[in-house]
């Protein structure tokens, strides 16, 4: 069976809010709004970078895994301006709830390039 890695990568992004906002609320007893906000600009910057990808993807393949190196220091960039906005400083223990998100989220966004790459190959 195959899974389409839409769907997958879909998912597998869920879990992570699913299992970080578990983490959040039951076991350091932070306030949501925080971790909220923290996902909903990760999750458009998620859906930017896949639909760059993909758009990248139509138009000059050949350049899809530099772009994505580039489209990952971009992330970064725009991660490291947003911080403060976020408060994140204010949480206890904040690179933590950083990095983690930030490296599974770029780990999916690889994933879907390689995907995509493959596919390519194959054909």
């Amino acid at each position: 069976m195959k899974v389409n890695p839409n769907i997958l990568v879909t998912l597998l992004f869920f879990l992570t809010f699913l299992i970080h906002f578990s983490l959040w609320k039951f076991v350091f007893h932070l306030d949501e709004m925080v971790i909220v906000r923290f996902y909903l600009f990760l999750s458009i910057m998620f859906m930017i970078m896949i639909t760059l990808v993909i758009l990248i993807h139509k138009t000059v393949p050949q350049f899809l895994g530099m772009s994505l190196i580039g489209l990952i220091l971009l992330k970064f960039g725009l991660m490291y301006l947003i911080r403060k906005k976020l408060n994140f400083e204010l949480i206890p223990g904040y690179k933590f709830h950083f990095i983690i998100p930030y490296f599974v989220l770029t780990t999916l966004l690889t994933y879907y390039a390689i995907r995509l790459i493959n596919h390519d190959k194959k054909q």
